[in-house]
Order: structure tokens, then sequence, then C-alpha cells
């Protein structure tokens, strides 16, 4: 009877060893969001991927006298709210998706910095704060 409770003992941890080494495995393949600062400005994604211009700005919008669209902070709320946009941040040459549209649209068409984690796989900002970059 004790043999066959050891028995039973050493394959149960044999199982729990197996499982816990598979979870080990995969989970440290996963990279790791990094945590980021980043000083950038709140568009739109149609002005930020360049679907109405070639410079990431508004000017062809504002220029050609788009109803709800004088200034960069009402070109980025209309692009968003009329034409199916999404808030996102432009540094330079990047676009990040931001994961947060409601703190965003406080800050549209203006500079921003914004601390968070990057998915590097998504190319999403979960931010953590941001606030108005003078």
């Amino acid at each position: 009877m004790m043999n066959k409770s050891m028995n039973q003992a050493r394959v149960a941890f044999f199982f729990a060893a197996v499982a816990l080494l598979s979870f080990y495995s995969f989970a440290k393949d996963k990279p790791k969001d990094a945590t980021v600062s980043l000083h950038g400005a709140i568009m739109d994604s149609q002005c930020g991927f360049n679907v109405h211009s070639n410079a990431r700005s508004h000017d062809w919008m504002t220029k050609r006298g788009i109803q709800g669209a004088t200034d960069e902070a009402s070109c980025t709320r209309h692009c968003v709210k009329d034409m199916g946009g999404s808030y996102v941040l432009v540094v330079k040459k990047d676009v990040y998706k931001l994961d947060d549209q409601v703190k965003a649209e406080q800050f549209a068409g203006k500079k921003v910095k914004i601390n968070g984690s990057l998915d590097a796989e998504t190319h999403t900002l979960h931010i953590f704060d941001m606030e108005e970059d003078k």
C-alpha cells in the first residue's frame, strides 16, 4: 500500500514539474512590454499614416476648408469622429496606436509626453500617464 501511494506521489510530482517547466518555457519566449517615455503629437490615424497627405500633417484638410477641420485639434477630432480614425501618437516618423482613446481625445492636436509600456508586436502604447509637452 505504501509503494502505491509513493508511486502516485512521484507521478504527481513528475506531472507538476513538467507543467511548471512548460509554462516557464512559453512565458520566457514572449517579449516583455518595454516601459517608455515618448514626446510627440496626438493626431488622427489618417493624417498620422499619410492617408490625406504625405507629410503627416493636417495642411491638406485645413487648406481645403474641410468643414470641422480648421486647425490641428479640430482636424484631429473631425477625422476620428466623422471619418472613422483613431487617436495615435506621432513621434517624428513613428506612429503609435494608443490604448486609451478617451484620454488621447483630451490632447487632440497637441504635443504631449506619454509614459507607458510599448507592445512591440502591435506597436501600441499602453498609457500610464499623459501630459501636455510645452
